[in-house]
């Protein structure tokens, strides 16, 4: 009995003096990792002729569409290694979006086979105080916590396999020779390689023919050249069980094929049974199954890259032009009413064309601009057409419900607005990736659900139609001062499916949109039954749009943590004590944002501008007041949106710009076509309600 207790204490005693990784890897069965990257390689440098070894890997692999994106606009390749190792967005220098500078990082071998970094404190301590708060080293830290340990071959490898210290266990500089060397390749469960560009395919086939059985192989583009000026989609490969023929994506993106450089060390640890630490900010790659050939993904992976290019450089033209067609079209409505000109229907038209300029920009997306070879101005013809086209709809629609009352086009105006956006988040979201007004993979501030500058337009739409149907419900003589029938119904009714649509995770999924729209509903429902503004109705919206994010994020916590979203993993950063380090980063990107450029500057100047107007309006809006009762009050409602939108989103001063692209031009077609402007024009006019005035 002692000899068989002696036997079987033989394999134990031989794991503990083993390579910690190789234990690690013996008791729990993991695979072993290996991370192949290189700069610049995107979907276009992938072809059977060019890269025979990636393209013939690609064939039994999942594949997708990598945004490399660290703290930096354009990823250096020290930036794309730091938060590969970090799980977060890092950056080995502040450059002020200048090219790529020396990080002044420099490796050096160490006795025993490894390596540290000089400089390393600093450049950690930069990250950890900077806005993302990356933790450098988090991937090395939480394996070499785990038993295991992190090889590094290649000089630019080691900046992402090195822990918190700056030191690796396992080092070669000599990139080929590791990638030849199987017992390098098995020093440790988990090798990070750095190739050049040019030997990637080389090195991905020799690593994959010298690695260890059962190896998962993971090739990524990991960041742009180092003089590199714009940012690009870059090559993803996964290789090995779980990863088979497929897509790749993960929960931080909810869109195939699209993954993020952040959640390369979460797959790594995944992969190897370790947990990830809370610093860490990506999810885990997921194989999505794809029946497609390997050239028929390729060729999608590269136009996905071609069409965030294309979005990417048509942003600033497309949003000025607009900006510019708004400001005449108001103008020219503005100087009619003044006038007390005939033409106001002409006035009107113009500005209710103007106003659903921004939502006909999400239409366009339903052709493929950005494959013309000329995009900018497919881009704008389709956004003119669709524009045209809705403005003929809301006609018939201010026509049908309205019945041309002084409102009736804004509230169209709303309602399409509205329904348009409503509609693609809950079919999937198709319209908001590559618009103008959509959510770019290049920036990465969001891969599914609803952006700020979407919810800029989307909800000035939801409460400009909410005002509609109380005063179309008004005019047909519907509503009492009470009950059921309180002009505050209507308000609620469009509210609860405003907010659904812009919260539920699976649609929306927009924490800050909520924390918005509630108030704003809550001020509107308030007003429009009569009372004067106070601070219930505002504190009551904060209260109950807490309360609602609180159980949207309950729910979605509960879920599996590979199918949460944002909202759920930020109820779990508040149980485990994470909270205040998302809040602060949202805080500081807001900050940063404000003073990006003059133009940012002055968008809280236009707020005040807003509140002035609305309790110190000019003759031409305060006699719009007067024939239009509703005005007002949804002004008001737009503006605690607005306001409250912008403070609690990272990001969110961009929500009241968008806001009034859209509410600006339908006010002026309002002003256009108010009781003065008809009365001077010699027409008669329907009275609004007893009710609403």
């Amino acid at each position: 009995m002692k000899r068989s207790w002696a036997l079987a204490a033989i394999p134990a005693i031989a794991s503990i003096v083993a390579i910690p990784g190789a234990a690690h890897a013996d008791s729990r069965g993991a695979p072993p990792v290996i991370v192949v990257g290189a700069p610049s390689m995107t979907w276009d440098d992938v072809s059977a002729k060019t890269t025979p070894n990636l393209w013939k890997l690609s064939g039994d692999s999942s594949l997708g569409s990598l945004s490399v994106k660290a703290a930096e606009p354009v990823s250096c390749p020290d930036d794309g290694w730091l938060t590969l190792g970090a799980g977060n967005r890092a950056t080995a220098s502040d450059r002020h979006d200048a090219a790529c500078a020396s990080s002044g990082l420099t490796v050096r071998a160490s006795p025993g086979g490894g390596a540290e970094i000089s400089g390393f404190a600093a450049a950690y301590d930069d990250n950890v105080s900077a806005t993302d708060q990356a933790a450098l080293g988090a991937l090395g830290d939480a394996l070499r916590h785990a038993g295991s340990c992190v090889a590094a071959a290649g000089r630019d490898a080691v900046l992402g396999a090195a822990d918190s210290s700056g030191t690796v266990t396992a080092y070669e500089p000599d990139v080929e020779k590791a990638a030849s060397d199987s017992a390098f390749l098995r020093r440790c469960p988990v090798t990070l390689v750095a190739a050049t560009a040019s030997g990637l395919d080389n090195v991905a086939a020799t690593v994959a023919a010298h690695a260890p059985p059962n190896t998962v192989l993971l090739v990524v583009g990991v960041s742009e050249d180092s003089d590199a000026t714009s940012a690009h989609l870059h090559v993803a490969i996964a290789h090995g069980a779980p990863f088979g023929h497929g897509v790749l994506v993960s929960a931080s993106t909810r869109r195939p094929p699209f993954v993020q450089l952040v959640d390369l060390a979460p797959t790594v640890l995944w992969l190897r049974g370790v947990d990830v630490p809370t610093s860490m900010i990506g999810q885990r790659w997921q194989n999505s199954p794809e029946p497609a050939a390997t050239s028929a993904k390729v060729t999608q992976l590269s136009r996905l890259d071609m069409a965030a290019q294309r979005q990417a450089a048509s942003i600033v033209p497309f949003w000025l032009t607009l900006v510019a067609l708004t400001i005449l079209g108001c103008a020219y409505a503005w100087w009619l009413a003044r006038r007390g000109s005939a033409k106001w229907r002409w006035a009107a038209l113009a500005c209710t064309w103007c106003a659903l300029l921004p939502v006909s920009s999400f239409l366009a997306g339903m052709v493929s601009w950005w494959s013309s070879p000329l995009p900018l101005l497919v881009l704008a013809f389709a956004t003119l057409v669709a524009a045209t086209v809705a403005a003929r709809l809301a006609v018939a629609m201010e026509t049908v419900i309205w019945r041309r009352g002084p409102f009736g086009l804004a509230a169209a105006v709303g309602t399409l607005t509205f329904v348009v956006i409503a509609l693609d988040l809950v079919t999937g979201a198709h319209l908001q990736i590559f618009t103008p007004a959509g959510y770019s993979p290049l920036v990465a501030g969001r891969f599914a659900g609803i952006g700020n500058v979407g919810f800029g337009i989307f909800a000035a739409g939801a409460l400009l139609s909410a005002a509609g149907f109380v005063e179309a419900l008004g005019r047909r003589g519907w509503l009492r001062p009470r009950g059921p029938r309180s002009p505050a119904t209507p308000v609620a009714a469009v509210g609860v499916v405003a907010v659904a649509v812009d919260g539920v995770p699976l649609w929306g999924s927009d924490v800050g949109g909520v924390l918005a729209l509630v108030p704003a509903f809550a001020v509107l429902a308030w007003l429009v039954t009569g009372r004067r503004v106070s601070w219930r109705p505002a504190l009551f919206g904060v209260l109950l749009a807490v309360a609602l994010v609180g159980v949207l994020g309950v729910i979605d916590y509960l879920r599996p943590a590979s199918s949460q979203t944002h909202l759920g993993r930020f109820v779990g950063d508040v149980l485990h004590g994470g909270a205040w380090g998302i809040v602060r980063r949202k805080a500081l990107a807001d900050l940063h944002l404000l003073g990006y450029s003059a133009l940012t500057l002055l968008i809280p100047l236009l707020v005040v501008a807003a509140v002035w107007l609305v309790y110190s309006p000019p003759r031409s809006l305060r006699q719009a007041f007067g024939g239009v009762p509703v005005l007002r009050p949804v002004l008001v409602a737009l503006l605690v949106m607005a306001v409250v939108g912008a403070v609690l989103n990272d990001s969110g001063i961009a929500i009241p710009a968008l806001a009034a692209l859209v509410v600006v031009p339908a006010t002026s077609a309002v002003v256009a076509a108010s009781e003065p402007a008809r009365a001077r024009a010699g027409e008669a006019s329907v009275a609004p309600p007893e009710l609403l005035r």
